[in-house]
């Protein structure tokens, strides 16, 4: 019952993202541009191309974004056994941030700045993956102090190209790149996101029972027959794909990751599917929630995306940082 509210909020959400924008559209009205032909006078006034070709494509990009981050730091935190654990701590968006800084400072066409990003944080990952090496597996200490210690690096490369860029617009379009957004979503880019997006979010279903399997530890799930190792290896792989394309999508989007299964552990109980599925869709609404937000706070001006979902994701960072007992996190 709890699945299907959640699914109806879902599709709420959706429909109210294509109402609302610039130009407000009644509820009848969206439909009729969704459905209208050439000939028809909703598509003369131009709002079949509003519904099909910007608001349509920025939906769909909130719901690939919103999916992938919280199902990858769902995988994440299982691989850990630590709720803290986020899907940026991999170094995806650190990796992805520089290559897209490269991409812009030496004014390669916007069009191949999705690409970039994507095989960036698919680099940087593979990078912490193999710096995370052990005889049993991976080290998940490894994993996330090797994410940390990249992503700083990265960091600083970034601000040195900003500081050094001697062309304003291109340091400009980088930042607000950075502060993430969905702004201008095409087709183009989309369909190549979900590919990724879906081809990871697939494998992680079928691998829900070695997943829960892992969740136990790794001695545990050794001894219940599961090849710890590479199971941790395509787990991991699924988590940088989905991470990749949403990176590719919608830039440095922070927090969904570490939001989304918290929320859906509450909701539901220990059952991984329904723990994924529950993940794909409270990561679609965040997200969805959060740029209908982003893009309504101001006529004509929109908040990136990432600043403010770090808003709402830092405070719930802290908030878990004090409930946790002892010294170890």
């Amino acid at each position: 019952m709890r699945l299907v509210i959640l699914i109806l909020v879902f599709l709420a959400v959706l429909g109210l993202g294509l109402c609302l924008g610039d130009i407000w559209l009644a509820p009848q009205e969206t439909w009729a541009a969704m459905v209208s032909s050439a000939d028809t006078l909703a598509d003369r006034s131009g709002l079949s191309e509003i519904i099909w070709q910007i608001r349509l494509p920025r939906l769909l990009a909130a719901v690939v974004v919103g999916s992938s981050l919280a199902v990858s730091g769902y995988v994440l935190q299982t691989l850990s056994r630590n709720q803290l654990a986020d899907p940026y701590l991999t170094g995806v968006s650190s990796g992805a941030g520089l290559a897209v800084a490269i991409a812009i400072i030496f004014g390669v066409a916007f069009a191949f700045v999705p690409a970039a990003a994507f095989l960036g944080g698919l680099a940087a990952s593979l990078i912490v993956a193999l710096m995370s090496r052990s005889p049993s597996g991976l080290s998940v200490t490894r994993l996330l102090l090797s994410g940390v210690a990249l992503s700083a690096i990265c960091s600083g490369l970034i601000t040195l190209f900003l500081l050094n860029s001697g062309d304003l617009g291109r340091s400009q379009g980088l930042f607000f790149w950075l502060a993430g957004g969905l702004s201008g979503t095409t087709w183009n880019e989309l369909c190549p996101a979900c590919l990724y997006s879906g081809a990871g979010l697939a494998t992680v279903l079928f691998m829900s029972k070695p997943l829960r399997l892992l969740s136990l530890g790794p001695q545990q799930a050794a001894s219940l027959g599961l090849n710890v190792a590479r199971t941790q290896w395509l787990l991991l792989a699924c988590s940088v794909l989905m991470c990749g394309a949403s990176v590719s999508l919608g830039g440095l989007v922070g927090f969904v990751g570490l939001l989304a299964p918290h929320l859906a552990r509450r909701i539901f109980g220990r059952d991984e599917r329904i723990h994924i599925a529950c993940c794909v869709l409270v990561g679609a609404v965040l997200v969805l929630l959060s740029d209908l937000a982003a893009r309504s706070f101001s006529q004509g001006q929109e908040l990136p995306l990432g600043t403010l979902l770090c808003l709402i994701g830092g405070p719930f960072f802290l908030y878990l940082v004090s409930k946790q007992h002892g010294e170890g996190l």
